[in-house]
């Protein structure tokens, strides 16, 4: 297998320990659960996947460190192969396609056979669920305001919260334009 075969889910996990080093797997874990799940959701299950076969490749090494109070647990650190790797990951041209899966939007495009009472509580449910995520990266942002080295990140929230401000944006058109319709569209034939 090539440095080109592995999936980007373990570049994400190698950028993580060489963005955070001396982390154990269950810190990446949180951090991935504060910053990358807005844009490259990692569960806890795959980190640690990763970290073995990060640290099989030889791209972090990992040492032991004995608590007193909770379980020892292994603390990782990327090795030079592995920045090298992760280097040559990230100046390497970018597919610029992206796959998105939304259940909200397969529903929606499957609305036809729902009635407009239940389109309407479809959309204020993604509303919602919108918003909450709009005030999470909200904060992260706040939160990175200051922080010179974390620029890179401050900048990945703004590019969620505008984003999200889009889908919300959206959200209202899609609700203007249902309240509308003159009776001869989809919405109003799934209430025949």
């Amino acid at each position: 297998m090539t440095r080109a075969d592995y999936p980007a889910s373990t570049y994400a996990v190698l950028g993580l320990v060489d963005k955070v080093p001396d982390s154990s797997g269950y810190d990446l874990a949180a951090i991935a659960d504060r910053s990358l799940q807005h844009f490259w959701p990692v569960s806890h299950t795959l980190m640690y996947r990763e970290l073995k076969r990060l640290t099989d490749l030889g791209w972090v090494t990992s040492h032991r460190v004995e608590q007193v109070v909770a379980p020892d647990k292994s603390i990782y650190q990327i090795t030079p192969e592995g920045r090298r790797a992760l280097r040559e990951w990230l100046h390497a041209e970018a597919p610029m396609g992206t796959t998105y899966r939304s259940a909200f939007l397969l529903r929606f495009f499957l609305a036809h056979a729902m009635h407009p009472e239940r389109i309407a509580a479809l959309l204020a449910q993604y509303r919602t669920a919108l918003r909450v995520r709009l005030d999470a990266l909200q904060a992260v942002a706040d939160q990175l305001k200051d922080t010179p080295r974390a620029r890179m990140a401050r900048l990945s929230a703004l590019h969620g919260i505008r984003t999200l401000t889009a889908q919300l944006d959206w959200v209202d058109e899609a609700e203007a334009e249902l309240a509308t319709q003159d009776g001869s569209g989809p919405a109003s034939a799934a209430s025949d």
